[in-house]
């Protein structure tokens, strides 16, 4: 599977909540091959370099997975600042979430915990999350 660059928030679509700022970052509806992930699928960051993420995703074959090569962080001008590390990684990979989806008939859970740098908080406007199905 190549990946391919499925979405990239712009500054429109990031919040600062409030209390201790997290940035929330959402997507609307994503179609890959026979995979959707639906509306509404966030990436939470918070200043202490933590980040986690939720999506709602299905697929219409058996078997399927649904895979984010890396999640990268952006800043104003759009350059890449760093990724986002996962704190599993898979295949010795620290910067790939993989969700497996064995039925089809099913929606599944997407859920994933991260670590960033906590340096790059000032600089981040925007994140561009690379996946495929």
């Amino acid at each position: 599977m190549d990946p391919v660059i499925i979405m990239e928030a712009a500054n429109a679509t990031a919040e600062r909540l409030t209390g201790w700022t997290p940035w929330e970052f959402t997507w609307d509806l994503i179609r890959k091959g026979d995979c959707t992930m639906f509306e509404g699928a966030k990436w939470t960051l918070l200043p202490n370099g933590t980040a986690t993420f939720d999506a709602t995703v299905t697929s219409g074959e058996d078997d399927d997975a649904w895979v984010i090569w890396h999640v990268d962080l952006l800043n104003r001008d759009g350059a890449v600042l760093g990724s986002l590390a996962t704190e599993h990684p898979i295949g010795g990979d620290g910067r790939k979430f993989v969700l497996n989806m064995p039925n089809s008939a099913d929606r599944y859970r997407f859920r994933a915990w991260a670590t960033f740098d906590p340096a790059l908080w000032n600089d981040i406007a925007s994140l561009k999350m690379h996946s495929s199905c």
